[in-house]
């Protein structure tokens, strides 16, 4: 998105005759205009021009010549090229003559300069980088006649080098070095005619690779629509002087959000018609994510207060009245077991309220280790705990073990009490694998890593069809003395760590370990990327 200013002093050639030599010559200087004479001369006694004879390299370069003309065909083969070809590229005009004038363009310039030369492009003046002697680039505004030149039959090109300490004064040159906002100008097509020098830091583009180019083909999909809108009514009308926040892609394939602010060019501007301001707000709208999801969840918490903690108290009212009156302690008792259901609820609500979006610190760390000692406060006494495949993980440990604490807690909470599907005499005592119940256990929950995360399955009684579309809901419970924010925190925790949680589909758990068995009660699968698929610092799994 390179555009480098220019006044377009050769706009007024390509009014002169297709037959008047006198535009095949540099205009560098009196030398460039004898040495453009003397060619003159030959052509007349030859009846014709022999542009490789022109061309042989003997002829000097022209010192101090800031631009060359040359003849090229419609599909890019150069035909002629004039003296001041050395002084501007530092090659010899024979070594470009029948070369294909695209090969020495710069790849992310081509296509402006192709759609010139065939007469696609409306504007024939471009402004590209090409190839010079020393391997590097040169910028160059090339000006194409609309007319085929029939001594060549191929149009005339003027290439006038540029360079944008000339163009700009140095207080400006340097803002736009240094500044960390980007500025960008396009034409009336809506195509890139210059970008500041700060599109390697934002986007990490190299400066001019998008010249002649529409910035919208790089705004996000789902961002598109809205901006073409604004950005075409901004071209087309002065007054328009929108302010638009969108993502764009950057040159890794990510996305950054941008806030960009446009102002309509003098109708006379030379480098283009409007000037595109944008800075990079993504910190910004992450910020505004984090605020929307905290006052989302204060909602939910204000739901939660009036709704989940009124009936309870409500039972620890009625009961004090009527063991007041009965002058009886027994209804006492339903009211301590109402008080304890909202101390859960409290506790859980805190546990909710401190859930943030995202992991501040990670760490890296064993997955059966922070698993057993999720078992050490969450289990049972009649349960045991088997640690399959183990895994190496990134991610927030604490809040991991947590989750653990909510997954155990809801398998032994829901186990069956008669132990008719616990694990018998002889079907792994003395595995080291195991952690407390024993071989007497009523109920076996499994934790192992898998092709794709890890899992963590009981042999209880599972999980009712009817109901695993809404296992993860705040406030959804099968029990009267239940909270059902337990899975809601654990999904709240992977979701922090941009992983998933599911239910086990209806077929069969993912692919793990042959030796690990997978109970078939309720079966939770969280799924993450691997070190190598993980963006840089963010969480993973090692399986």
């Amino acid at each position: 998105m390179t555009l480098r200013p220019t006044d377009r002093p050769l706009a007024a050639r390509r009014d002169a005759p297709a037959g008047d030599r006198r535009e095949l010559t540099d205009g560098c200087d009196d030398r460039s205009d004898r040495d453009s004479a003397g060619e003159r001369s030959q052509s007349g006694a030859g009846g014709g021009v022999d542009p490789v004879e022109d061309a042989a390299p003997t002829d000097p370069p022209v010192p101090g010549a800031d631009r060359f003309v040359a003849a090229v065909a419609v599909d890019g083969e150069v035909l002629f090229a004039g003296p001041s070809v050395p002084a501007v590229l530092g090659v010899e005009r024979a070594s470009l003559v029948g070369e294909d004038l695209l090969e020495h363009v710069h790849p992310n310039d081509r296509d402006p300069v192709a759609d010139a030369l065939s007469a696609v492009a409306t504007d024939r003046v471009v402004t590209h980088r090409l190839r010079h002697a020393n391997g590097g680039f040169v910028w160059v505004e090339s000006v194409v006649d609309d007319e085929l030149a029939p001594e060549f039959g191929g149009r005339v090109v003027t290439a006038r080098r540029v360079d944008s300490e000339a163009a700009f004064p140095e207080r400006f040159r340097e803002f736009l070095e240094y500044g960390s906002d980007l500025v960008t100008v396009v034409d009336a097509d809506g195509r890139v005619r210059y970008e500041s020098p700060s599109v390697e830091e934002v986007l990490g583009y190299e400066q001019g690779s998008t010249v002649g180019r529409s910035p919208l083909g790089y705004v996000h999909p789902d961002d598109r629509e809205r901006v073409t809108e604004r950005f075409y009514r901004a071209l087309n009308d002065p007054d328009e002087t929108p302010t638009m926040e969108y993502r764009y892609r950057t040159a890794e394939g990510d996305w950054v959000w941008l806030e960009s602010r446009t102002r309509s060019l003098p109708a006379d501007a030379a480098v283009g018609r409007l000037l595109i301001n944008s800075r990079d707000v993504s910190e910004r709208k992450a910020r505004e994510r984090r605020l929307t999801d905290r006052n989302a969840r204060l909602d939910r918490f204000a739901s939660i207060v009036s709704h989940d903690l009124r009936n309870p108290l409500s039972v620890i009212r009625g009961s004090i009245e009527m063991a007041k009156l009965k002058d009886d302690t027994e209804p006492l008792e339903r009211g301590e077991r109402a008080a304890d259901r909202i101390d859960q609820l409290v506790s859980e609500l805190l546990t909710l309220a401190r859930q943030g979006t995202g992991i501040d610190e990670p760490t890296e760390f064993a997955l059966g280790d922070v698993a057993r000692e999720a078992w050490d406060t969450a289990g049972h006494a009649d349960a045991r705990l088997v640690v399959g495949a183990d895994a190496q993980v990134r991610g927030d440990r604490g809040r991991l073990r947590q989750a653990f604490e909510n997954l155990f807690r809801n398998a032994t909470e829901h186990a069956v009490p008669d132990g008719e599907k616990g694990i018998r005499p002889g079907d792994g005592s003395g595995d080291p694998r195991l952690t407390d119940g024993g071989e007497d256990a009523v109920l076996t929950v499994v934790v192992t890593a898998t092709d794709e995360g890890f899992l963590v399955a009981d042999d209880g009684p599972g999980i009712p069809s009817t109901h695993r579309e809404e296992v993860f809901a705040p406030g959804f419970t099968t029990r009267e003395d239940g909270t059902g924010y337990g899975l809601d925190i654990v999904r709240e925790v992977v979701e922090s760590h941009g992983w998933t949680i599911g239910l086990r589909g209806e077929s069969a758990a993912p692919p793990c370990p042959e030796e690990v068995p997978v109970p078939d009660g309720a079966c939770f699968v969280v799924r993450g990327p691997d070190p190598d698929a993980a963006e840089t610092g963010e969480p993973w799994i090692d399986r």
